[in-house]
């Protein structure tokens, strides 16, 4: 028998004002684009969580895979699975990807981990298709925001042992390396606190989310004002700026 819209009408929005208000109760890891069980996959991938941990459970061993993982690229360690973390986290699997040859699509699924386990055999690293920091470090990726600037360090003739110690104090004063650290007394913006943020431009387009981006404008700055990271932490110390 055929229902009268007069009847259908009500009971179909009843519904649907019960379903979003389900979706509004779930909490923000639940309701972000990627599947739990993809979010797993990804962090096993990049040594994060343990192969046995890719459960689709959202408990807390994922929460605290993904506080490590956001620790490492200046993300806030809260442990929740938002846009930004998602973001990064992809970004991160796709720079492997492309450098183990496998289809850079930001999921690592058995196509990226059968092509990582290649590159490491290739490369004398135990084959496992799972890119730790040893692999990480020997296909070239930066695993932490710090190793990024590290990393560039040799480009301006500094020594790591001589000036990172003053780098990492600089900019843990200025931003706790964070990637969207925003100053709401001004227009300061991300790791190097750069002011207006929009100056980071210069270095890359990508400048409000990518920390190799802002890493690079604030090496720049530094070694354009100041010479060295040491001569921008003695100079902020006594200013409380750079």
């Amino acid at each position: 028998m055929r229902t009268t819209p007069a009847f259908r009408g009500p009971a179909v929005l009843l519904l649907t004002l019960l379903a979003l208000l389900a979706l509004a109760a779930l909490p923000v890891q639940a309701q972000a684009a990627d599947s739990t069980t993809w979010i797993q996959r990804n962090l096993a991938g990049l040594n994060y969580l343990a192969a046995s941990g890719v459960d689709g459970v959202y408990g807390s061993q994922t929460t605290t895979a993904v506080r490590g993982f956001q620790h490492d690229n200046g993300l806030d360690e809260d442990g929740v699975y938002g846009g930004r973390t998602e973001l990064a986290l992809h970004n991160k699997v796709i720079e492997v990807q492309r450098k183990a040859g496998s289809t850079a699509d930001g999921a690592y699924g058995s196509g990226t981990s059968n092509a990582v386990a290649a590159w490491q055999s290739a490369h004398s690293l135990t084959a496992d298709g799972i890119t730790g920091p040893a692999t990480m470090n020997a296909m070239g990726i930066a695993r932490t925001v710090r190793l990024t600037a590290q990393w560039k360090f040799g480009r301006y003739g500094w020594s790591v042992s001589g000036q990172f110690g003053c780098l990492d104090q600089l900019w843990i004063h200025e931003s706790e390396w964070k990637v969207y650290a925003d100053n709401p007394m001004s227009d300061a913006y991300g790791i190097p606190q750069a002011l207006p943020g929009s100056k980071m431009s210069t270095a890359g387009g990508d400048w409000q989310t990518n920390p190799a981006t802002q890493i690079q404008w604030g090496l720049d700055y530094i070694n354009g004002r100041y010479g060295t990271p040491c001569s921008a932490w003695s100079f902020w110390q006594s200013h409380n700026w750079y």
